[in-house]
């Protein structure tokens, strides 16, 4: 799931004029745009369970439809439509896994080093370094162990609105060595030939 989450009043108003969260309700609530909710197949988010296996205690933080929640029994969730904002969410938790809100990736993932030791997001890959700043805070929080390359966006695998690469980027709490890229086995061919075309 990708949504606009919800943020309480007092952390809406601690975004300073003209950040996206400028724009909200006469509540503090930012506004909720239609076009960042996109569901995760289930092929795909039962893909990335298997390849992470999370254990412990686990949060999906953007429950969506359940796509996550499906494959990680006994998990924990937050949904902002369904009024479990996960900028509330403050017990600390082994693994967090979902497909978070693109359009505030930066804050939501600020928000995930606060609470968990290993954060797998299915993403943009370029939103994981889309910041000199994204990457001091990777850096101060550990790193990034694995990239689980899914595909591009608009594959029909994915179905996305977005042409980028989208994968599974794993950050690790107190990870200093290098990353890996994976690619989904099923799209392995299909990868292979887009590149010829790059």
């Amino acid at each position: 799931m990708n949504h606009h989450s919800t943020l309480s009043a007092q952390e809406a108003n601690q975004h300073p004029a003209g950040s996206r969260f400028a724009c909200a309700d006469l509540f503090g609530v930012p506004i909720v745009e239609q076009d960042d909710i996109v569901l995760t197949p289930e092929p795909v988010a039962q893909a990335i369970v298997e390849r992470f296996k999370p254990s412990g205690r686990i949060l999906d933080p953007c429950k969506g439809d359940g796509a996550f929640l499906k494959f990680m029994a006994g998990a924990d969730w937050c949904e902002a439509r369904e009024g479990r904002n996960f900028y509330d969410w403050t017990t600390p938790v082994d693994w967090i896994v979902s497909n978070p809100p693109y359009s505030i990736f930066s804050d939501f993932l600020r928000h995930s080093f606060t609470v968990a030791d290993n954060i797998v997001y299915l993403i943009p890959v370029n939103k994981a370094f889309n910041s000199y700043q994204m990457m001091l805070d990777v850096a101060e929080f550990g790193g990034i162990e694995t990239i689980f390359t899914i595909g591009y966006g608009r594959s029909p695998l994915l179905g996305f609105p977005i042409g980028f690469c989208c994968g599974a980027v794993h950050y690790k709490k107190g990870y200093t060595g290098g990353t890996k890229i994976e690619f989904y086995s099923p799209n392995a061919k299909a990868l292979s030939s887009e590149r010829s075309g790059d």
